[in-house]
């Protein structure tokens, strides 16, 4: 899916996506190891088999395994192997400030566009308003984030919820695209020509305009995202019940806030999305998919050994199966025998974690390609073995990144 805009009501903790909410690998255009080119196919289709009544019969057990599937859940089985992190619990009211805060500011900025009107300044009291009521969170959040600041070797430290990052923060692409446009003016000509380096640098910028260094940054962040609050308004309304109505089980709220140490070891070409069905690794992919890597050339062997060695450890094997054995595993491989976990995340083969944006260079909804996510293929380990054409990468930017890397205006 592309970037949600600030207004943004769809709800889809379903969806993992990366390079700020891109749409699939799509297109066909390029090759891929391991894949024909007649086999590959668009990606950024929805895929319709999976739809149906609006209330699934098992929801109720989809919701309660995407929120007992966050960070807690698998970070104590594997914290040798990841990255620091420090829990602060959500309260149901502070996720209801943050909840409402987004509602509100919906309503202002369609008013405004309804008029022709700015509305910046309504919504930054709306933001100040919201901070002022999370001040006591903010603290608690602050003492997270000073904790894992000084565990960083850049003095930064990364916020999410226990479910999903707020990497879609419009702020945070607005600071990244000014750190993107003076990086572009000082590179040399054949980067400032070369859609595949331009992407690099606005995804590396984008990347680094996620770290914060205070509670307040870490609010700013989370208060300014569509993820977090489709997350939070879920986890507050709860699975729907036969009516079409949320349960809301106040019992059953389970969210919290986590500050994790920056590493600035991670690198775009270092990460690397895996698929765990049945408790096995099945296959592995560049996470960044449609970028072309030079640098990961000929590295496929040593890179695919060392994650599989990770993943045979019992700590890992431990984390997988707090997951039910099913689940998205991302690596990032800082050389050789040297691999660190960034995360797990839920995978059910039906709804969360199947969409192209999660799976990478891997689709779900192919036969051959879902034989292997699900072992009754051999593994396969994919990267990009050269670069897509510009048009390919072009229909792959929602409008912000569009209008970034091909000065394009919303129409």
């Amino acid at each position: 899916p592309a970037l949600p805009t600030p207004c943004s009501t769809e709800r889809s903790p379903c969806a993992m996506a990366f390079l700020a909410e891109l749409k699939g690998a799509g297109g066909g255009v390029g090759k891929l190891k391991s894949v024909p080119k007649e086999e590959l196919r668009d990606r950024s289709r929805a895929n319709t088999s999976l739809s149906g009544k609006d209330v699934l019969e098992d929801e109720a057990d989809r919701w309660k395994y995407f929120f007992n599937s966050g960070c807690e859940a698998w970070f104590t089985d594997i914290k040798e192997h990841t990255f620091r992190s420090t829990f602060v619990k959500l309260m149901r009211e502070e996720a209801s400030i943050i909840v409402d805060h987004w509602e509100q500011r919906c309503r202002v900025a369609a008013a405004a566009e309804s008029e022709g009107r700015n509305a910046d300044h309504e919504l930054e009291e709306l933001s100040s308003k919201a901070m002022e009521e999370l001040e006591p969170l903010g603290k608690l959040l602050g003492k997270a984030i000073d904790e894992e600041c000084a565990a960083s070797a850049a003095g930064l430290a990364f916020v999410k919820l226990s479910t999903r990052s707020p990497k879609d923060s419009r702020k945070a692409l607005a600071k990244a695209e000014v750190a993107y446009q003076q990086r572009l003016a000082a590179a040399p000509q054949e980067v400032r020509e070369d859609d595949n380096e331009r992407w690099k640098l606005l995804s590396e910028e984008v990347t680094r305009a996620g770290a914060v260094a205070s509670g307040e940054e870490g609010l700013t962040l989370l208060l300014d995202s569509a993820r977090v609050f489709e997350d939070l308004e879920y986890a507050l309304r709860g699975p729907k019940l036969a009516d079409g109505v949320g349960s809301g089980a106040p019992g059953d709220y389970n969210v919290s806030l986590v500050a994790r140490a920056w590493d600035p070891r991670l690198t775009l070409q270092s990460e690397f999305r895996g698929i765990a069905w049945g408790g096995k690794l099945t296959c592995l992919c560049q996470y960044f998919h449609p970028l072309y890597f030079e640098g990961l050339q000929g590295l496929q062997g040593q890179i695919e050994k060392d994650c599989l060695a990770l993943f045979s450890t019992p700590a890992v094997a431990a984390a997988v199966r707090s997951l039910g054995g099913h689940c998205i595993i991302d690596f990032a491989w800082l050389g050789s025998g040297e691999v660190i976990i960034v995360e797990l995340n839920p995978f059910d083969g039906v709804c969360l974690g199947t969409f192209p944006a999660s799976t990478g260079l891997f689709l779900w909804d192919n036969e051959q390609d879902q034989a292997i996510m699900k072992g009754d293929a051999p593994f396969e380990f994919r990267i990009r073995s050269e670069k897509l054409s510009q048009p390919a990468l072009k229909v792959q930017c929602n409008l912000d990144w569009r209008r970034i890397i091909y000065n394009e205006t919303k129409a």
